[in-house]
């Protein structure tokens, strides 16, 4: 009896120890589920070990593409191929007073005089598709992209606990880079570019939320905007590439680099990645 007893003690201490194994193992997934925030507050669940975006399309495999031929001289000289990033900065001076403007139709707003006629096209269309197409952004100066951060920063210091008013003070640099999640740092902003506008099919009031948004009209902007020039530059699946989800972000880089993007699921990141083997993603 004593051995039978002695045996069924250790059945139980095995079992109870399996039970706590998948309970700990249970606890475990739930703290490695994490959020990473991207432009206006965006929440993005993904592991905290690998940082994969579970949502994101998993890269082409290169060896079986065909990529538009354009040489590195090309993507760096020539404006519509620039890549303009928190580590890809615009100068205080673009554009030149030699940069010619042209004003969108209907709106105040400027784009980039050579490549308005591509914009002006891809907006008929959607009109002519029974679609409204309200233009929320386009060219942005450096200054005015300036005070926009530090609005955006000296609101984020003001909230602080206790309350931040002293540029000098060093916790507002915590608001600076929080405020660079949320805001575009001046020079890595694309609205300075002159080529890059932010659609919608009506005004929203300032409330950038995606999810509330028309899903036909993108769907259609999505399928023809290449055929104008544009791609969708900062769609959601790509956060972690991109930093930003602003999929109503739009961008001229040309038909022939535009097809390709949208016709293989890139964001602008890995397209340049292909031709500069110094840039990182």
């Amino acid at each position: 009896m004593r051995k039978q007893s002695k045996l069924a003690w250790i059945f139980e201490v095995v079992g109870l120890f399996v039970i706590l194994l998948v309970v700990v193992n249970a606890r475990m997934d739930e703290i490695n589920d994490v959020l990473f925030t991207g432009s206006h507050k965006t929440l993005v669940s993904t592991d905290s070990v690998t940082f994969n975006d579970p949502n994101a399309t998993p890269p082409p495999d290169e060896n079986a593409l065909v990529w538009p031929i354009l040489t590195l001289d090309e993507m760096q000289s020539n404006r519509q191929y620039a890549i303009v990033n928190d580590d890809n900065l615009l100068s205080a001076a673009y554009p030149s007073k030699e940069v010619e403007f042209g004003t969108i139709e209907g709106t105040r707003m400027l784009f980039l005089a050579e490549q308005l006629p591509y914009l002006e096209a891809m907006l008929k269309d959607l009109r002519d598709a029974g679609f409204s197409v309200y233009v929320a952004g386009a060219f942005r100066t450096y200054s005015y992209q300036e005070k926009l951060f530090n609005s955006k920063a000296s609101q984020i210091a003001v909230g602080m606990n206790p309350p931040v008013t002293d540029y000098l003070d060093p916790r507002y640099q915590e608001a600076v880079a929080e405020a660079r999640t949320i805001t575009a740092f001046p020079g890595s902003s694309e609205h300075q570019l002159g080529l890059a506008v932010d659609l919608m099919d009506r005004d929203y009031g300032g409330r950038m939320d995606y999810s509330r948004m028309n899903k036909e009209f993108f769907a259609y902007l999505d399928s023809i905007c290449a055929k104008y020039g544009f791609i969708k530059r900062y769609p959601s699946n790509k956060l972690l590439i991109t930093g930003w989800d602003e999929p109503y972000h739009y961008r001229y880089v040309g038909e022939k680099a535009a097809t390709f993007i949208m016709e293989n699921g890139l964001c602008y990141e890995e397209f340049y990645a292909h031709y500069d083997p110094d840039f990182e993603l």
